[in-house]
């Protein structure tokens, strides 16, 4: 259901700007990195709010590619979670919603990483690429600029691989 989710969010994801590193350093400003690939950094400009309301949050998505564009076909790189009520300023840790003590004020449900994965027909084919779906533990926080300005940093432990990350920039909403 979650990849169902990412895959639909992600067709009617909306064109963003990325961030100029200021520091002239060659790190992206929005990206991530898998620990034990080499280092290496995934960029994610494109960033997009689904399904959002400010009293009951939604899926924030970041992705390496404008899958907004009606032609992309292609490979994907991305970070998605669910938040369930939007606290400016909020750390979260990850509870599954249904576990005992969930509190969605400071508690995120979900979480998924994708690499490589092939993107056509406005879906993330399953099987292709790597996909991290079964989160063990995590923490985002997530602070939002004037505008629709997001700061996010992100730590996702998926057992056998940990996600760290961060996007800064525009994020609007889409809801379709």
């Amino acid at each position: 259901m979650r990849r169902l989710l990412f895959s639909v969010a992600a067709a009617v994801a909306l064109l963003t700007a990325c961030n100029k590193d200021d520091n002239n350093n060659p790190t992206p400003a929005s990206a991530f990195t898998i620990e034990g690939q080499d280092k290496q950094t995934t960029a994610t400009p494109f960033g997009f709010r689904v399904q959002w309301s400010v009293e009951e949050g939604g899926r924030m998505l970041m992705s390496n590619a404008n899958i907004n564009a009606v032609a992309f076909n292609g490979k994907i790189d991305g970070v998605s979670f669910q938040v369930d009520t939007f606290v400016n300023g909020q750390t979260y840790t990850f509870k599954a919603a249904g576990a005992a003590g969930f509190d969605k004020r400071v508690n995120f449900s979900a979480a998924d990483v994708v690499l490589g994965a092939n993107f056509a027909n406005n879906a993330i084919a399953p099987g292709t690429g790597k996909q991290l779906t079964d989160l063990q533990s995590g923490r985002i926080t997530i602070q939002k600029d004037p505008g629709e300005v997001y700061r996010i940093s992100y730590i996702l432990d998926y057992g056998d691989a940990k996600v760290s990350g961060e996007f800064n920039g525009l994020m609007p909403v889409v809801n379709k």
